[in-house]
């Protein structure tokens, strides 16, 4: 799964996420899985997209990240 989080950057998500902050992004995939997950709910692997801006209402990533569900942060 592939979410969109807004943040300033990845070290900004990891930092919220070690502080215990839930996060919460949007999947806006057409075929299923679409909608606002929490990040904790992401399996290994699975690609964080952070961004500041959208077009169009769609959200246009400025970084990637892959979760690590064992160390809750993005790789």
């Amino acid at each position: 799964m592939k979410i969109y989080v807004e943040a300033n950057s990845k070290k900004h998500v990891n930092e919220m996420l070690a502080q215990g902050i839930v996060i919460y992004g949007y999947n806006h995939s057409m075929y299923g899985n679409g909608g606002r997950h929490s990040i904790s709910d992401l399996e290994d692997g699975d690609v964080v997209a952070i961004f500041q801006k959208t077009i169009n209402g769609q959200p246009v990533p400025k970084s990637w990240g892959c979760y690590v569900k064992s160390k809750n942060s993005l790789k």
